[in-house]
């Protein structure tokens, strides 16, 4: 009688968050913005090493911006180029108007594939990394842009 239910209750527990709507992004994109870490605790502000010659910098724990918020995604010759939706872009205007001479890192999977100093608000929700990156991970984005989209449309 137990195997029966502990079968149940597994095969339950893996159906239910695809029932939900809800899977894990299959690549996970963060934006944070540099900070002193000064008056912040341990939990509030996160090393981070940035290529390519190893600096380490204090960014906030909690990102500025997710894959979440990423309604398009491009990759040409001279880049990658991110557009953001109205949050994503409320927030990028905010954090780069704010904290100018900062550096804000981009991640890719926890991998820091873009770290500018801060030098002009961005205003327009639109990221653009100065490089292309592999087609697969573009791939990956292009899914979450899918994903997103179809969150959007069902509210």
């Amino acid at each position: 009688m137990r195997w029966p239910c502990l079968l149940f209750v597994l095969l339950f527990v893996a159906y239910l968050p695809a029932r939900a709507g809800h899977s894990p992004p299959k690549v996970v994109l963060r934006v944070h913005v540099q900070t002193t870490g000064d008056g912040m605790s341990a939990q509030e502000a996160t090393t981070i090493t940035i290529p390519p010659d190893g600096e380490q910098i204090q960014v906030r724990t909690l990102p500025e911006l997710t894959e979440e918020e990423l309604v398009d995604v491009q990759q040409d010759a001279s880049g990658l180029h991110l557009q953001f939706n109205h949050l994503g872009t409320v927030n990028l205007n905010a954090v780069t108007a704010q904290n100018q001479g900062r550096i804000l890192v981009v991640l890719i999977d926890g991998v820091v594939v873009y770290a500018p100093i801060i030098d002009e608000q961005i205003s327009s929700g639109h990221l653009d990394i100065p490089h292309p990156l592999p087609p697969q991970i573009f791939g990956f984005l292009q899914e979450v842009v899918k994903q997103n989209l179809r969150e959007a449309a069902k509210t």
